[in-house]
């Protein structure tokens, strides 16, 4: 077989396992994109005061809650500090881009709060009562957080009906 025809077979071969690499690359990453991601009910805007925000359906094991949605930093910032009542929400879900490890404040808040922190999987992580703060600042408050990386925490009112179960989308 002359040389030039070996090195064409051998670009050839390269060439297809190159492209047989990318597409292995590429099919990790778009099965990876989608982990943590959990499927909510689609979100509309929230009722006036939360007009900052939007609000969503979601269930927590058997039950199904109308919450805010917490998404982008500066909504995540704020929560529900100055709130006095949640009426009509059944609490607050933070959205995490990636697997998060940060930590909460009362700072200002005026209803104690549990949150309830799950995976991105939805599966439940921690769960910590938070006391009110009203006077303080983010550096004078207490700080929450959770054992373990979390991907959604979900703030309710203390007294509420249990979040226990896994967190995911409401069935109807």
């Amino acid at each position: 077989m002359p040389a030039r025809v070996r090195i064409a077979a051998a670009a050839v071969v390269a060439l297809v396992a190159l492209a047989g690499m990318i597409l292995v690359v590429v099919r990790i990453r778009s099965d990876q994109s989608g982990i943590g991601r959990l499927s909510f009910a689609s979100t509309r805007p929230a009722a006036a005061p939360f007009d900052a925000f939007t609000e969503t359906r979601l269930a927590v094991g058997s039950r199904c809650l109308r919450v805010l949605v917490a998404s982008t930093p500066s909504q995540r910032e704020q929560g529900l500090r100055r709130v006095r009542s949640l009426r009509p929400y059944d609490g607050m879900v933070f959205v995490e881009q990636h697997d998060s490890t940060g930590l909460y404040t009362m700072a200002h808040a005026f209803v104690p709060l549990v949150i309830t922190f799950f995976t991105a999987k939805g599966a439940p992580v921690d769960e910590v009562r938070m006391v009110p703060c009203p006077n303080g600042t983010d550096a004078t408050c207490p700080v929450y957080g959770a054992k373990k990386p979390y991907r959604y925490a979900l703030e309710r009112p203390v007294g509420s009906a249990s979040a226990s179960g896994a967190l995911g989308a409401c069935s109807a």
